[in-house]
């Protein structure tokens, strides 16, 4: 409140010498101006707060129609937001607590005002009343957000958590209360590392950030977005630490369709050529760089593909295409890169294999495709493949080197009748 504006002061008190008296006191002052209007009843009290604005109530707590603690539950009710100061006859401490608790903000003993020490006392309610309003309008904003807000202890239990929190969660606020966040959501899909990090940073006054997997109280996973801020005390000392949590679920599995479709034949579901290329490229400078280091390239070219098309039409051709890239992909480890280049055309790097290995891959590839059968109305669809392979050479400038060899194995196994395998000799 502005020191210059006129606080407005409901007094209640039955005792006319008390009342002159705080008349007086306040008059007095040389801090502010005080306009106050007596009454000697909390009925009458009651009317002048329907018919008028207060800043303040000062409440003596024996009144003709109230006694006690009463007197102040009841004031409380009439006046609302009003700060209460309760005005006694008697200086005990613990009654004043009590006092407060019922929902005064400051007590204090009648005819012990000192000088300025009641205009003094007002001041401070009002202060205190608009910060606490100030604080749950803050509140009220934190618990409206969107996002999981959480503030803990600088031990990390949770002091307080909005509604959001219990919504991404799955834990109430009155739940999370008295927990470590880490004991309510962890998943185990980060390792201590993750986590000694982060406090790493945190210890050190640094805000931090970051992407994890955390777990709800029903046991499913998602994707959080975190957000953590220390704070600190006028001595620089961290007190507590703030946390934003968003929920990233749907974006990441967004992201990741945006990067299957970028990088996976929408068909079959293997690698596309962009990518392989990129993956042969790779591996061409890891065979460059590593001595000992070998990978082979396999080209296969399923036979007589478009006299399928032709024959049974592009929907049983499209489901050899499937079937055939179902069998690579149950051929392929981990770390291999199977892909379609294009129509019929299909390649497969091998990391880390010699000769014997893919060897042993393109024959088992040619053996499982060849027992292929697709059922059509016009009989049983069969097919096979031909596959050319060849080494990444250590002196291969870029990936078109191995690419022709493994092509050139390709059309030699094709000429000897397709249906074969055949090693690059060059």
């Amino acid at each position: 409140m502005n020191p210059r504006e006129t606080i407005r002061v409901l007094l209640v008190e039955d005792d006319a010498g008390d009342a002159h008296l705080v008349k007086m006191k306040l008059g007095q002052t040389q801090s502010g101006r005080f306009d106050v209007t007596w009454t000697q009843s909390l009925n009458e009290a009651q009317r002048c707060l329907a018919a008028s604005p207060f800043d303040v109530l000062l409440l003596d707590l024996s009144l003709p129609d109230s006694e006690g603690l009463a007197t102040v539950r009841s004031a409380r009710e009439m006046a609302m937001d009003i700060p209460i100061v309760v005005l006694s006859g008697r200086g005990d401490t613990d009654f004043a607590l009590t006092a407060l608790e019922a929902g005064a903000v400051d007590y204090m003993v009648k005819g012990d005002f000192g000088y300025d020490g009641l205009a003094r006392v007002i001041r401070y309610s009002l202060l205190r009343a608009e910060m606490e309003a100030r604080n749950n309008l803050l509140i009220a904003a934190l618990d409206a957000a969107a996002n999981g807000v959480v503030i803990t202890d600088k031990a990390a239990i949770i002091i307080w958590a909005n509604s959001a929190f219990g919504r991404l969660t799955g834990y109430s606020p009155e739940e999370a209360v008295g927990n470590n966040p880490n004991q309510l959501t962890k998943s185990g899909m980060q390792d201590a590392a993750f986590y000694q990090d982060m406090w790493a940073n945190l210890m050190a006054g640094q805000h931090w950030r970051g992407e994890l997997i955390n777990k709800r109280k029903d046991g499913s996973l998602y994707h959080e977005e975190l957000s953590i801020a220390p704070v600190k005390n006028g001595a620089g000392e961290i007190t507590h630490f703030i946390g934003i949590k968003e929920d990233v679920t749907e974006r990441k599995e967004l992201e990741e369709q945006l990067q299957k479709l970028a990088s996976t034949d929408p068909l079959t579901g293997l690698f596309n050529r962009r990518v392989f290329l990129e993956r042969l490229e790779q591996e061409r400078a890891k065979v460059a760089r590593l001595p000992h280091y070998v990978a082979v390239l396999l080209m296969l070219d399923l036979d007589f593909f478009k006299r399928i098309n032709d024959n049974y039409g592009h929907a049983t051709g499209d489901a050899v295409l499937k079937a055939f890239a179902e069998i690579t992909l149950n051929n392929s480890r981990a770390i291999d890169v199977p892909a379609r280049l294009g129509g019929e055309e299909f390649a497969i790097l091998l990391a880390g294999a010699d000769k014997n290995d893919a060897m042993a891959m393109a024959e088992r590839l040619r053996e499982q495709v060849a027992a292929i059968v697709i059922d059509h109305e016009l009989g049983p669809v069969q097919i096979t493949v031909s596959i050319g392979a060849a080494t990444l050479l250590a002196d291969d400038r870029d990936g078109d080197a191995v690419l022709h060899r493994a092509d050139s194995a390709l059309y030699e196994a094709k000429d000897r009748g397709r249906n074969q395998t055949y090693w690059s000799c060059f």
